[in-house]
């Protein structure tokens, strides 16, 4: 049986991630900005010149929104049912958005349709369309399918796989720098968080500061509110290296950047998480967000995930 691990672009799944595994594929989200609409940029170079214009301002009107069922059937049904047997569709967290609730409603008939195709092209095994909400986003949700695909290629069931993987999404957890913290509050309101105020908004905006902030099996957490970026930074790739010590689920930890990702290498600290992780043999994959999570999280923001074995452990203060 030939399967597939579809993602949706705010997993921030690297271009040259991608390019060495046939079998995951990225389904663009809808993307708005200044009132035109796009899809989600998935080639690096294109996420550069997107970065270098830097459209992204304060105060620009933007917003991502999931595929819709149409472009979903469009995806599966002319790139995925006709050369996978099973496909694996994880989403972002369902408390971020409508992704997992549309997929939900249409893969019944996305499977019908998908018989149909294969029938006519000689095909006689069934299609199978599992799909599953990753309680992540961005990094956390790239960590996740890794993980799947790592399970898949030991020969295991496709279901079981799923199973497996809802377990392992307990402890894979993303965290993030939003460099705008007027942003983080109206995107924690978007999901029940009303920790900051408008004031505290302003007042936090005037001082530069920049939350970290966690999302975890669909629980989001702030952990540090009045903190700069650059302390920000600092207790972010700290913790980071701390986790490598005590032990990771997985030996792979995802670091996405919105902006340049050559100014993310040059930052000291994530040199220094580099440099651990090499002498613990953990694999660290960089690379820059997808449009539709820099909308989500503000242009310069961080993402990391990570499947630390001590889930207890936060970020300190630096």
């Amino acid at each position: 049986m030939k399967y597939v691990i579809i993602v949706d672009s705010m997993s921030n799944m690297p271009e040259h991630v991608l390019k060495t595994r046939d079998n995951i594929k990225v389904i663009p989200l809808n993307i708005h900005i200044k009132g035109e609409a796009e899809l989600d940029l998935l080639n690096t170079e294109q996420l550069r010149q997107f970065y270098r214009k830097n459209p992204l301002t304060e105060g620009t009107k933007a917003d991502a929104t999931s595929p819709t069922p149409e472009q979903m059937s469009v995806f599966l049904l002319n790139e995925i049912a006709p050369h996978y047997d099973c496909a694996l569709f994880q989403s972002t967290s369902a408390i971020l958005s409508d992704v997992f609730k549309c997929i939900k409603e249409c893969a019944e008939t996305i499977e019908q349709d998908a018989q149909v195709i294969r029938k006519m092209a000689g095909i006689t095994e069934p299609f199978k369309l599992l799909f599953s909400n990753s309680g992540n986003s961005s990094s956390g949700q790239t960590v996740l399918a890794l993980y799947t695909d790592a399970l898949l290629n030991t020969g295991i069931a496709p279901v079981a796989a799923v199973e497996n993987a809802n377990q392992f999404k307990k402890v894979v957890t993303t965290y993030s720098i939003i460099s705008d913290i007027m942003e983080a509050r109206t995107r924690m309101k978007m999901v029940g968080h009303k920790t900051i105020s408008m004031t505290s908004a302003v007042s936090g905006q005037l001082q530069r500061n920049a939350p970290l902030v966690s999302l975890r099996n669909d629980e989001f957490k702030i952990h540090h509110l009045k903190i700069t970026y650059k302390q920000a930074i600092k207790s972010l790739f700290e913790h980071a290296e701390k986790c490598i010590e005590d032990g990771l689920h997985l030996p792979i930890i995802h670091v996405s950047y919105a902006g340049r990702v050559r100014d993310l290498h040059k930052m000291k600290e994530f040199q220094s998480l580099q440099n651990k992780a090499k002498k613990h043999r953990v694999t660290v994959i960089s690379g820059m967000m997808s449009i539709s999570a820099c909308i989500n999280y503000s242009t310069d923001s961080i993402s990391l995930g990570i499947a630390p074995k001590d889930q207890k452990a936060e970020p300190a203060w630096p």
